[in-house]
């Protein structure tokens, strides 16, 4: 074979390749990786080497630890978490599978929600971190828009120009309490049975045999002597309507760990007598905003109720709310704090009419 022979072959196996390479292209199959094969290969396997997750998101990071009691948010001061939560993370990325090869132009990062980092908020860095401080990320993923229709995402790896769609869905919640339980209490409409609050006392009525049920009868209110000029008609019935049914669905906005003096000099404090316990709330006002400690005094004997359904109203083991809830204050939702606000407000006074003028 002369030297004219063996260049010729070696330019034709470098025209073959080439071939090969732009049909890949076309495909949309990169050649170092084929449609069909997971994008985060054995995340699912590695999961118990994990021992935080970060999701980074514009300006803000969002950061899970996993702590001897479970996953806490650590950018909530260690807030229990739902680690069901990230359980749906962990799976439903590993369940992603290649699809499609995008754009590898950094330029056009943006046009898939890809860029990072990215002040605007359209993409999301989602870190799998291990257990050793410093080691090497367990896995790592940029998430851009999602598509359905098939359900698919756009996704690439982080320092690498090359865009993917891949197929399935990634549950990641964009806020930060959005992996938190706020559900404090979720009460069946039957279990308080008085509440005490800045000098008023409303209370369920007794039953009286053949009448309406007692959840549907009005309750009876009673305000101190000594707080009367500080309580409208209007107020008591607001009092009357609004506290009963306050820990049927008793959550909140925000969560932070209690300041020492936070439950010192209360502004106001709500005690809510229920079947298995007392349960008091002592609040204050930040601005607009309405925060809060609470804890139970349990009745002797008392058993809880757990909710038949996910969802449903339920009465808790009294002890271990106390100790779920110790050294926390939380910040009622905007309706709550406006519930307080209409009993606690005096009416605005009514501005006189102006003596009338006699015409000239």
């Amino acid at each position: 074979m002369n030297a004219r022979t063996t260049t010729t072959i070696v330019i034709l196996a470098g025209a073959l390749v080439g071939a090969a390479w732009f049909m890949a292209q076309g495909r949309g199959v990169a050649p170092e990786r084929g449609r069909g094969e997971p994008v985060l290969p054995g995340l699912e396997a590695k999961a118990a080497q994990v021992g935080a997750v970060e999701v980074l998101r514009g300006n803000s990071t969002m950061r899970l630890e996993r702590t001897t009691d479970g996953w806490v948010l650590a950018s909530n001061d260690g807030y229990p978490a739902r680690t069901e939560l990230v359980r749906a993370l962990v799976a439903s990325l590993a369940a992603l599978t290649l699809d499609e090869r995008m754009t590898a132009k950094p330029e056009r990062h943006a046009e898939l929600g890809l860029a990072w980092p990215d002040e605007a908020g359209d993409s999301r860095l989602v870190r799998f971190l291990p257990t050793e401080p410093g080691a090497d990320p367990v896995a790592e993923i940029v998430i851009g828009e999602e598509r359905f229709a098939p359900d698919s995402v756009f996704v690439r790896a982080p320092g690498e120009p090359q865009t993917w769609r891949a197929r399935g869905r990634v549950q990641v919640p964009f806020e930060a309490t959005a992996w938190l339980d706020r559900t404090i209490l979720s009460l069946p409409n039957d279990e308080t049975q008085a509440v005490m609050f800045d000098g008023i006392t409303v209370s369920r009525p007794a039953a009286a045999e053949g009448a309406e049920p007692a959840w549907r009868t009005p309750w009876e209110s009673a305000v101190a002597d000594e707080e009367k000029e500080r309580w409208s008609e209007a107020q008591v019935e607001a009092a009357r309507t609004t506290l009963p049914s306050f820990l049927e669905r008793l959550e909140f906005e925000g969560v932070r760990r209690a300041r020492a003096d936070a439950a010192k000099e209360p502004a106001w404090t709500a005690a809510f007598r229920t079947n298995g316990a007392t349960v008091t709330l002592r609040g204050h006002r930040e601005g607009e905003d309405t925060w809060f400690t609470l804890d139970a005094l349990p009745v002797p004997g008392a058993a809880a109720r757990p909710a038949e359904r996910e969802g449903d109203p339920f009465v808790p083991d009294w002890e271990a709310f106390n100790a779920r809830h110790a050294g926390w204050e939380y910040r009622f939702p905007a309706w709550k704090t406006d519930a307080l606000r209409r009993m606690r407000e005096a009416e605005p006074a009514a501005t006189p009419e102006p003596d009338a003028v006699p015409m000239p």
